[in-house]
């Protein structure tokens, strides 16, 4: 889930041809004779890109439908992907073409490396002129899309990392509290492993290792910190797991993601975030589970997932899309969100996400401490190398141990 592959290699295209596009004033910019409130009348078409659910399409398509009653010379149109794998493979050459949506919801986890290349529009002077009220946000939400003092999205929605416990596969192993460390996650996989079942899927991509590296006070630190001694003793723990016979991936079991690992009760534990509920609904309704904070390996530590609207740097109307991903944030939108797991950015609705999703109300606490994901500029290349030594090392039999892997990562990044 939430995959960007080819991406690096793409961007560097999407960049250069994004640059002479600009020089040769292929596109309007914001303010010109063809903006929402221009003195034609006539109606700005603007297009948003996102991927989801059809649950999630509905929602937004019912915005688009009512987008005239705030901003009657918008016309939006919705463009959903059909999975993040394609939204993050497609979308470089989207851009590279100039057929790329105007803006787009996505993950801070996979935006810095758009930021860095130039191809998100900051927003401080668009939101100054369109008198878009930032004071409805969170400073949280708000302050995760900044990047060197400039605003890059308009928050959508933030909450923490998640753990999450079949219930009834651990009530029938007969085991009490749940776990609040990473040692009394390993002690109960033991117990809950079966010969149809494991103790706990872990999956080798880097949301789920970048949240073991947070529990042990680690993080990659854009980079600097890739092979730190607590990250090491993070994939130790992980190492160990795998080692006892107490954890599996999703691609052994020919899962393409940890969620459909869980829903499909080939595993009692997992890593994951609240788009759980929302596909758990689908994929298992009749499954119970408890969602907790991510387990402690020496402290309270996880990411924070806040998806935002982006504007991109080469969007028709920049002015437009940025009046057009704020009406997305209205009052309604975001709390029909809700309702699917969604924690609005909006702090006065968000004060009551918890009451209307109790199956998270466990999580409020990780609210205070998640934080970005810190990857390096070069995301892309860096969760690409990190998942390949990864599974290289666990699956294909390499010598390696957690410090050498990272010692090795940490090379390709100085």
């Amino acid at each position: 889930m939430r995959k960007m592959k080819k991406m690096s290699m793409l961007l560097a295209l999407a960049l250069t041809l994004v640059l002479v596009l600009s020089a040769c004033g292929g596109k309007n910019e914001a303010g010109g004779n063809n903006g929402a409130g221009g003195d034609t009348g006539a109606k700005t078409t603007v297009t948003m890109g996102f991927w989801g659910t059809a649950q999630d399409l509905k929602i937004y398509q019912e915005a688009a439908n009512s987008i005239s009653e705030q901003y009657p010379n918008i016309e939006l149109k919705i463009k959903q992907y059909p999975s993040s794998e394609q939204f993050w493979n497609t979308l470089p050459g989207e851009i590279a073409a100039g057929v790329a949506p105007d803006f787009i919801k996505l993950s801070n986890e996979g935006a810095f490396e758009y930021i860095d290349k130039g191809l998100f529009t900051p927003l401080d002077d668009l939101i100054q002129s369109t008198g878009v009220d930032m004071s409805r946000f969170s400073q949280a939400a708000t302050d995760i899309w900044k990047v060197d003092g400039k605003q890059y999205g308009i928050p959508n929605s933030g909450m923490p990392a998640m753990f999450f416990i079949n219930e009834e596969m651990w009530k029938e192993a007969g085991l009490g509290d749940y776990p609040t460390t990473w040692d009394e996650v390993e002690a109960a996989a033991k117990k809950l492993t079966t010969n149809d079942v494991y103790g706990i899927a872990i999956n080798l991509d880097a949301f789920h290792i970048t949240n073991y590296a947070k529990s042990y006070g680690g993080g990659w630190d854009n980079g600097k910190s890739i092979n730190s001694p607590e990250n090491v003793a993070a994939l130790e723990k992980i190492f160990k797991m795998y080692e006892e016979g107490v954890a599996v991936t999703p691609k052994t079991l020919g899962y393409g993601w940890d969620g459909e690992v869980f829903a499909n009760g080939k595993a009692a534990m997992s890593t994951g975030g609240f788009w759980y509920k929302n596909y758990l609904q689908d994929a298992n309704p009749d499954l119970k589970y408890v969602a907790l904070p991510v387990p402690k390996g020496t402290v309270n530590g996880s990411t924070l997932s806040a998806d935002a609207y982006v504007v991109l740097k080469d969007a028709k109307n920049k002015e437009a899309a940025l009046q057009a991903a704020y009406y997305m944030t209205n009052d309604k939108t975001q709390s029909d969100f809700m309702s699917l797991g969604f924690n609005p950015a909006v702090s006065s609705l968000s004060a009551n996400y918890f009451e209307q999703n109790p199956e998270y109300q466990l999580l409020e606490p990780a609210m205070e401490y998640s934080s970005d994901y810190g990857y390096p500029k070069e995301t892309k290349k860096f969760t690409d190398e990190l998942v390949k030594q990864l599974e290289e090392t666990i699956l294909g039999g390499s010598k390696k141990s957690a410090k050498e892997l990272l010692d090795s990562v940490q090379e390709q990044f100085k």
